[in-house]
């Protein structure tokens, strides 16, 4: 069984993101503690009514403000959006959108219902033809599940980074089993993955343990797993600042 690393947490919240605990200090300080090398910053995007966060003054400012290195630490600056509807439309314009060095589309029960697995399927597909969106945000959860195989494919072909999100194993229904099945697929196509730990605390950042033990145990190869290191993470990301 081959060993597995992520050494870039490219899934957390701050304060900003209301339901979040910690600031972005805090989560650096405990990227660094854990050995990492890089940490994204994904705020929740406005669409999930958490608070005042609006684009031109968080999203949009993020990369004139925060630098691109703190501590040694690479910074990444993103947004988690929440897709709005079945037609896949996002709740950050496109011209904050291409300023963000990493941006992940997830759905949310409290933002876009969940309904049948057909218009699940043309939902996600949607997303997969956005120039915009480089990471599939915790497609485990069962409430929005796909047809793993068919849309997996849409991924490869659009050149999308699936996550492996490791939070949801305990919290969100069959997230274990459909993420085992999304990874053996994403093997199979040769899909890019990410892993990440969906941290809403600062403790939590870097805790990558019940995705890597899945993976480990699936024999998943090493590279495609774009947060590897930060060679491969830059690389992997469309509008990242280089």
């Amino acid at each position: 069984m081959k060993m597995i690393t992520a050494k870039i947490d490219t899934h957390t919240h701050t304060i900003a993101s209301i339901h979040a605990y910690s600031t972005l200090k805090e989560n650096i300080t405990e990227a660094k503690k854990k050995g990492l090398t890089g940490l994204a910053v994904t705020d929740h995007a406005p669409g999930l009514g958490l608070g005042d966060t609006f684009p031109k003054t968080y999203f949009g400012n993020m990369r004139k403000a925060i630098p691109k290195f703190v501590e040694g630490l690479r910074i990444f600056k993103g947004v988690e959006c929440n897709v709005l509807d079945y037609d896949g439309t996002l709740d950050l314009p496109t011209t904050t959108l291409q300023k963000m060095d990493l941006v992940i589309a997830s759905c949310h029960a409290q933002v876009v219902k969940p309904t049948t697995l057909e218009k699940q399927d043309q939902l996600w597909m949607n997303i997969a033809r956005n120039p915009y969106v480089d990471i599939i945000g915790h497609p485990g959860d069962e409430a929005f599940r796909f047809s793993f195989e068919k849309v997996i494919q849409e991924f490869k072909k659009y050149d999308k980074i699936v996550e492996i999100n490791s939070s949801s194993f305990p919290y969100r229904k069959n997230a274990r089993k459909n993420c085992q099945e999304i990874a053996l697929l994403c093997k199979k196509y040769r899909v890019k993955i990410t892993i990440s730990s969906d941290a809403h605390f600062y403790t939590e950042i870097g805790n990558f343990e019940e995705a890597l033990k899945m993976l480990e145990s699936i024999d998943f190869p090493a590279e495609l797993i774009v947060n590897r290191d930060l060679e491969s993470l830059t690389a992997a990301l469309t509008h990242c600042e280089k």
